[in-house]
Order: C-alpha cells, then sequence, then structure tokens
C-alpha cells in the first residue's frame, strides 16, 4: 500500500515537470532499472552505464535548447527598423512646442528619411587645411569643381557633388535595375578645413566634424605624417563607428624611400582602428614636371635646349578609387544602416534634449505659480508654524499639473500620497525648522521685508513648495517614458524620498536662498500694498 501511494505521488509529480526533464528521466530510470536486474553481468552493466551517460547528455541538450528559446533575441537593425525609428521621432518632434525648433528637427529627420529611401550614399573628404582634399575631389571626379590653392582655408564651405561613373556589384541588396551593375546615389562632399586660426576657423572646424559625423564614408585626408590633432580626430571619428579611409596624399613630393616609410609609419600608428588596406597612397594633383626638347645629341650633351616647357602630370588616385568601389560593393547596405542609425539616434537626443528643456521651463513656470499661491494663502492667514500638511491641497493640484507636462496620468488620490510623502520626508528632515530659521536671520538684517507681517511665514511656504515641486520633477525625469499612470508604490514613495533630501541639499546655497527671498517678498509686499 505505502508502495502504490509513493508511486501516485511519483506519478502526479511527474505531470508537472517539463517535457524534455521528463524524456531525460525516463532514460535515466530505464537505465536504473537495467543496471538493478543485470548488475550481476559486466556486459550488462557497461549497457546501463553508457545509457545513464546518453540519458544525461540528451538531457543536457534539450534544457539547454529550452533555456536558449526563452532567451531575448537581439534585435535586427534593417530598414524596416529604422523607419520605425524614425516614426517614432516623428512622434517625438510633435511634442515640442517651438514652431522653429520643431521645423528643424522635422526636416533633419525628413532628409534621414528620404537618403534612406533613395539609397543616397555620402562620402566626405576631411582633414587639415590644404592637405589636398578638394584636389582628391577633383581627381575621383575627373574634372575641376572647386578651387585649389596652397593656403588655409580655401575652401570655406561645404560642396557637395554627384559622383557618377561608378558600377559596382552592390552585395546583400536588390538591385534597382535588371542589370547585375547598378549605378546608385553617391555623393562627395568637401568641407571646409581644420586648424584654420581665429573664431571663423573654429566654426568651420565644428560644421566639418559635425558632415563628417553623418558621413557613410570618410575619406581623411593628410600630406605626410599624422600631426597629434590630425591623429586626435582620426582616432574619434573612427571611435563613433565611422569607415575612414586614410589617403596619404602629395606623395609626388617624397622620394620613393621615404614615401614608403611614412606609409608604414600611418600604418603602424593606427593599426588598432584602421585595416592596412584602408591607407592607400595618392598624387590627386602632382607637381608640373620640366620638359626639356633638344635638336639633337650633341646639343643634348651640351644642354642646349631647343625648347622648355612645364608640363602637367595626370592625377593617381586609382588606388583610392579602388578601394571606395570595393568598399561600395561589399559594404554598402551595412553602412548605410550602420550611419543611418547613428544619425537618427544623435536625432533622437537632440529631440528629447528640447523636450526636456520645454519640459523644464514649463514645469519651472508651474512650481513659481503655486509657490506664490503657498506664499500668499498663508500670509493672508498666517499660522504660528508652517504645516506642510494643511497646503497639502496646494501641492497635490500642483503635482497633478507637473505630471501633465510629462505625459504621465496622475488622479487626485495618487498625487495626495505623493504630495503626503513630501510633506513628511521634509518634516522629517527638519526643512521647516531649518527654512524657517535661516529665513528670519536674513529678514533681520532687511529692513523692508522685516516689516512686513507674515512674511517670513510666507516665504518659508513658497519655499518648501518649492523644493517639493523641483523633488517631483527630478523624479518624474528619472522615470522611464510611458502613458501609463505613475503607481505610488513604496517603493517609488521610497525613491521620492531621497530625492528631497538630495534636492534640499541642493537647494540651500546662498545665492539661491537671497534671489529666492527677495523674489517672494518682492511679490508678497506688492500684495500686500494692492489690499
Amino acid at each position: 500500500m505505502l508502495n502504490y501511494r509513493i508511486a501516485l505521488s511519483s506519478k502526479s509529480m511527474l505531470k508537472n515537470l517539463p517535457k524534455n526533464l521528463l524524456i531525460g528521466l525516463g532514460i535515466v530510470s530505464v537505465a536504473a532499472i537495467a543496471n538493478g536486474l543485470f548488475s550481476l553481468e559486466h556486459d550488462w552493466h557497461l549497457l546501463s552505464t553508457t545509457t545513464m551517460m546518453i540519458g544525461g547528455t540528451l538531457l543536457f541538450v534539450n534544457v539547454r535548447k529550452s533555456f536558449a528559446s526563452d532567451l531575448e533575441q537581439p534585435k535586427v537593425i534593417d530598414r524596416s527598423y529604422l523607419f520605425k525609428e524614425l516614426q517614432q521621432a516623428q512622434k517625438a518632434i510633435a511634442k515640442i512646442a517651438d514652431l522653429s525648433k520643431r521645423a528643424t528637427l522635422d526636416e533633419q529627420a525628413q532628409q534621414i528619411t528620404s537618403n534612406l529611401q533613395k539609397n543616397h550614399f555620402r562620402i566626405v573628404v576631411f582633414g587639415t587645411g590644404s592637405a589636398g582634399k578638394t584636389s582628391v575631389i577633383n581627381a575621383l571626379l575627373g574634372r575641376k569643381v572647386g578651387k585649389t590653392g596652397a593656403a588655409i582655408g580655401t575652401t570655406i564651405a561645404r560642396q557637395e557633388y554627384d559622383y557618377q561613373g561608378i558600377a559596382f556589384s552592390p552585395v546583400g541588396i536588390t538591385p534597382i535595375h535588371s542589370e547585375s551593375k547598378v549605378k546608385r546615389q553617391i555623393s562627395l562632399l568637401d568641407t571646409s578645413g581644420t586648424q584654420e586660426m581665429g573664431a571663423v576657423g573654429q566654426q568651420r572646424e565644428l560644421e566639418a566634424l559635425q558632415i563628417a559625423q553623418n558621413a557613410d564614408l570618410m575619406i581623411f585626408v593628410t600630406a605626410g605624417d599624422l600631426t597629434n590633432s590630425e591623429y586626435c580626430e582620426l582616432d574619434r571619428l573612427a571611435g563613433l563607428g565611422k569607415r575612414v579611409i586614410l589617403a596619404f596624399n602629395k606623395t609626388d613630393l617624397y622620394l620613393p624611400s621615404d614615401r614608403e616609410h611614412i606609409l608604414a609609419k600611418l600604418q603602424d600608428r593606427t593599426q588598432h582602428f584602421l585595416a592596412a588596406m584602408d591607407i592607400v597612397a595618392i598624387a590627386a594633383q602632382p607637381s608640373p614636371i620640366k620638359v626639356r626638347q633638344y635638336a639633337n645629341a650633341e646639343a643634348s650633351e651640351r644642354h642646349d635646349a631647343l625648347q622648355e616647357w612645364w608640363e602637367d602630370v595626370p592625377p593617381d588616385v586609382n588606388p583610392l578609387k579602388e578601394r571606395i568601389e570595393e568598399i561600395l560593393s561589399n559594404e554598402w547596405e551595412d553602412l548605410l544602416i550602420h550611419n543611418t542609425h547613428l544619425q537618427i539616434k544623435n536625432l533622437l537626443q537632440e529631440i528629447n534634449g528640447t523636450i526636456h528643456q520645454e519640459r523644464r521651463q514649463d514645469a519651472s513656470t508651474i512650481i513659481s505659480r503655486y509657490q506664490l499661491v503657498a506664499a500668499t494663502t498663508v500670509f493672508a492667514n498666517p499660522i504660528p508654524a508652517i504645516d506642510l500638511l494643511a497646503g497639502a491641497a496646494i501641492n497635490t493640484q500642483m503635482l497633478i499639473d507637473l505630471a501633465k507636462i510629462y505625459d504621465r496620468p496622475l488622479n487626485f488620490k495618487q498625487a495626495q500620497q505623493f504630495a503626503m510623502t513630501i510633506a513628511q520626508q521634509l518634516m522629517q528632515l527638519g526643512c521647516v525648522e531649518i527654512a524657517t530659521s535661516a529665513i528670519a536671520s536674513f529678514f533681520k538684517v532687511n529692513a523692508i521685508t522685516y516689516a512686513i507681517g507674515g512674511s517670513m511665514q510666507a516665504v518659508t511656504a513658497a519655499y518648501l513648495t518649492h523644493i517639493g515641486g523641483m523633488s517631483f520633477v527630478d523624479y518624474l525625469e528619472q522615470q522611464p517614458e510611458s502613458k501609463s499612470a505613475i503607481s505610488a508604490n513604496p517603493a517609488m514613495l521610497k525613491t521620492l524620498q531621497q530625492i528631497c533630501q538630495k534636492t534640499f541639499t541642493a537647494l540651500q546655497g546662498d545665492r539661491f536662498f537671497v534671489d529666492f527671498i527677495t523674489s517672494i517678498s518682492s511679490r508678497v509686499s506688492t500684495i500686500a500694498t494692492a489690499k
């Protein structure tokens, strides 16, 4: 009977076990039975042991697969994902109140969307002033499109050109046309150089860096070994995930041995963020050579030239051209998606920063209004001691209005809980006594404010309302974006208490304290005079 009950109990427990675990246990059970029945026979003992090992292995494999299936799969960043991110950006832009800022950010979002839809690939040529950036552009395009010169600052603004005539087979994307080789929209952008002097030069450098950060592929041009500033800029851009080709230009000015030495040095200094194949030696605008024509061999020996002239040397940018086309053929889609994702992230950061700034301004306006309400209420009906609980109704409504700014629904009961938590925390910290004492000391040395009866209590009420409001704003900003209502659970209330303590400590600075008391006292005085 006991054995039967044990069997029933085991049966009920087995029903609750996962399928994979049951399979493993079944195999192990079979092996155990085999071991018991044939323990006297060596061969059968070996068989049962083997069966148990196989069962354990199968169990491990099945359980591992089960856990693996439960793990969250990494998100795939593709065009569909990017378009969804852009839609989220557009929704966030709609929350911005500043029409001018909203229009600017909306234009950026539309430009990113357009570039992604049109497969617009941007190659930015970047480098120090007069390193030969524009010459590289001219050589790649096969025509002269920009001014070149020895003086720093020849290129004073961004120039964009269509890069035509490149035929390649993109890997991993569907061709627009039926031909195996398709043409895509490619732009070459020339930027103003870095290391220019003065405020204008610094502004151009910032603009050039911003353009480089938005590039899908960047060509960094140098005329020799990297200077410290060049290395820092190159390292920073590579650290952002930029695909970079380092073009060692003006190689015609060096002897072959020196040219090889500089090339090797460039490879050594950039090996931790650039592949050797991404460093190419070019001569975008070689210096012209002098040609002498002699009448005969005797004249040549006497160096009596019949005619002399300077002859232009064609540019040598084939290594750069080949590397660009190779990257476009193999990495087009990956680079376009990666850099579009970076642009969207930067756009979202700017959008969120703008929304945060506007919310802060609106919250400050609301807090100022309610702290004045608290001050005038106490001034009209002075009480012996500031009772924060008595002002709970004012603070409750203030919290509801603040929550609306941050799109976080908050009902009256929840707001009341938060207001009571703030009041209790401020009393526990001794904020009432500290604030009252400090404000009283200020009033004693100020004849104008001292003459106003009830001002001390009024200013104290306003000051504590300000602390409570700012604490709640900080609390809202720490919560993740959500349309769901704020839950006044114990954990969140504890977080709010900690924020109150930090806010009170931060707002005890002398400058803020004096400015605040002066402002509130002035407004209360105006109200008192009007009455």
